[in-house]
């Protein structure tokens, strides 16, 4: 039987990719590989640089199996070459990747291919009353512009905005955020609930995702788990994803009344992401880095 570890910097509850780390290792073990420590075959979730040690794999061993998994932030890389395998997240990020092959540090002449962002859920029929609202925003509170954008508008139209995640009684940016702070987690398994209750699920992204053209795994969970999902201005996301996108506050305003006014447009745009990510699996990436392995 082949065994696998997983090289990654976010292994405790407390981080939303935590749950790329337990969802894939959960699916590879289900397809009959076993997760050991310091393994020959070893998947790096890469979101910047490479660390030199991580915990269950240990320091990076060259003679090893080596496969990284860009997720986010490859802005931050500071190497590829090393790797048997390197796997994207999106044209743009292969794009961006190909174009630093000039950089004895990224010359590689193996092939890079795309993992889109995945996601073990799927649509509800069920909700909970804390999870039913107009438009809702889970994340961490540092000033999001999206939320920024937002709250003028909920204010306006008389709104009820739930805002999820730890800490947002700290907020620094408009003190009017504190107020719609509902709860401090939702649970992985609990999405599917609140993209079911909720009529609009907000999703952001750093800059330089929007820029180089790469949604997260967040963004994919919600339109997987059957939310209607506005994001900032990405070019992944209308791009691959067909997604419905603001630049500024005036054109988050007009989509928010549009999109509150219609059961059936919000129910036309579900389906048509839903139909794009439905191979986004997390059983299906498994299935494709297992072929990698030794």
């Amino acid at each position: 039987m082949k065994d696998f570890c997983i090289a990654s910097p976010h292994k405790n509850v407390l981080w939303y990719d935590y749950r790329l780390y337990i969802n894939l290792k959960e699916a590879l073990t289900a397809l009959g590989y076993q997760y050991r420590a310091a393994s020959k075959n070893r998947i790096y979730f890469l979101g910047g640089p490479q660390r030199h040690f991580y915990p269950e794999v240990g320091k990076f061993d060259p003679s090893a199996n080596n496969i990284a998994l860009i997720y986010c932030h490859a802005e931050k890389l500071d190497n590829i070459k090393r790797f048997d395998k390197v796997f994207v997240c999106s044209e743009g990020v292969k794009l961006f990747l190909e174009q630093k092959r000039t950089q004895a540090e990224f010359k590689t002449s193996k092939q890079i291919d795309i993992i889109r962002p995945f996601s073990s859920l799927s649509p509800s029929n069920r909700t909970r009353p804390r999870y039913q609202c107009d438009v809702s925003f889970i994340g961490t509170p540092r000033v999001r512009p999206i939320v920024e954008a937002v709250l003028p508008i909920v204010e306006q139209n008389n709104l009820k905005f739930n805002i999820y995640g730890p800490n947002w009684d700290h907020y620094e940016g408009n003190p009017l955020a504190k107020s719609y702070w509902v709860a401090r987690t939702v649970p992985y398994e609990e999405i599917p609930m609140l993209a079911k209750g909720s009529k609009i699920c907000l999703i952001d992204h750093h800059n330089m995702m929007n820029k180089m053209g790469t949604v997260s795994h967040k963004y994919v969970d919600f339109v997987m788990a059957g939310a209607f999902v506005i994001s900032d201005w990405n070019k992944d996301a209308l791009g691959h994803y067909s997604g419905v996108c603001f630049e500024n506050e005036d054109s988050l305003a007009n989509i928010v009344q549009k999109y509150l006014g219609s059961d059936m447009q919000r129910i036309e745009q579900q389906r048509k992401q839903q139909e794009i990510t439905q191979l986004q699996t997390t059983k299906g990436v498994a299935e494709t880095l297992a072929e990698q392995f030794i």
